[in-house]
């Protein structure tokens, strides 16, 4: 059975292009699962086991940053795929989110600098906070591109 929700052409089959956009969209979606499973299970490792090399440690929680690449790779592939508009939204959603991170990272570390911010955060985001940082701030990048452009 067809699913109803995709896009038809001539009102009998759905439109393979549409099919494919879809796919691409599920195969980042899973990419950036596996990066967070991966983040998930190395924070849990190098907290359970203090008594491990710190090349090792070191080695583990960087990790992450493998399955990262690829979700970015198959990010700029639908990428490339979008229509122009829809392009410039993601675009400058992610710019924003990259540079709302590199403020929120400076803030940071400028307040653990002068021994303002207690215990809050004394690594800095480190790899999940920014992560999470750079998603937070690319949803409200999409909402805003998308208020401009209505």
């Amino acid at each position: 059975m067809i699913n109803s929700n995709l896009p038809e052409r001539d009102g009998k089959q759905p439109d393979p292009i549409a099919i494919k956009r879809a796919l691409r969209s599920f195969e980042l979606n899973a990419w950036l699962a596996v990066t967070t499973a991966t983040y998930l299970v190395t924070l849990f490792l190098v907290r359970h086991h203090p008594d491990w090399s710190p090349g090792w440690k070191i080695t583990l929680a960087l990790t992450p940053i493998l399955p990262g690449l690829l979700y970015l790779r198959n990010g700029l592939q639908l990428l490339r795929g979008m229509d122009e508009l829809q392009r410039r939204i993601q675009l400058e959603a992610w710019l924003f989110a990259a540079l709302g991170t590199v403020v929120v990272s400076t803030i940071i570390n400028v307040v653990n600098e002068h021994g303002l911010g207690g215990n809050w955060l004394p690594h800095g985001l480190e790899v999940g906070g920014t992560y999470l940082t750079m998603f937070i701030l690319w949803c409200v990048g999409v909402t805003i591109s998308n208020c401009r452009y209505r």
